[in-house]
């Protein structure tokens, strides 16, 4: 993956005619975006909802602040099977090239992770009655996130992403009446991720 978005970079068209004139990029953008995240072994096929706000610093850098929402399942047996879903925050930083018609970029994010997750009846009932598991949570984790895309007209977006996070699964264990153990599982969702968008522009210079 990483081969091939280095691959991308080096494909890009090198400047733009006239950087100026005919920039790729508007000033101030509110990015909305729809998509799936591929099965890792962990978690099933997800779709992903984004909301972003883009700003281009100088010219070809963007930096963007961004809101997602995941809904998928657990479907590897070392883990409790479950509907998990949650929103992720992300700062990323885009570096481009192109013209107004068609433009290309990659870039690099950091992000933090938030999970919620809800077990299978069968999950539930098997971990109370066999190792007195009365809850079971995803923590919080950080994580990175590589991206290369395409625009279109300056609106249509495609985004092609890799993101690595390794949060833990945590057991709550009842060991008696008023105590109780916190067991972790180390986990890694390592995901590839397809979205397509629609651009807003909120300042055009």
């Amino acid at each position: 993956m990483h081969a091939l978005l280095f691959s991308a970079l080096l494909s890009l068209p090198l400047y733009p005619v006239n950087p100026i004139k005919q920039d790729t990029v508007n000033f101030m953008n509110a990015h909305f975006t729809a998509g799936f995240t591929g099965p890792n072994g962990i978690l099933s096929t997800s779709a992903e909802f984004t909301t972003r706000y883009e700003l281009m610093v100088v010219y070809p850098l963007v930096v963007r602040a961004a809101a997602e929402y995941k809904i998928g399942s657990v479907i590897d047996g070392h883990f409790p099977e479950g509907l998990l879903h949650g929103p992720t925050v992300a700062v990323e930083a885009l570096y481009y090239r192109g013209t107004n018609r068609m433009m290309g970029f990659i870039g690099f994010g950091l992000i933090w992770t938030m999970y919620d997750l809800k077990l299978s009846s069968s999950a539930a009932d098997s971990l109370r009655t066999n190792f007195n598991v009365t809850e079971v949570r995803l923590k919080s984790a950080p994580g990175y996130r590589i991206i290369m895309g395409l625009r279109f007209g300056r609106v249509f977006s495609l985004e092609i992403s890799t993101t690595d996070v390794r949060p833990d699964f945590v057991y709550r264990r009842a060991l008696g009446e008023n105590s109780y153990a916190l067991q972790h599982q180390d986990a890694r969702f390592h995901d590839f991720r397809v979205s397509f968008g629609y651009l807003i522009p909120l300042w055009v210079r």
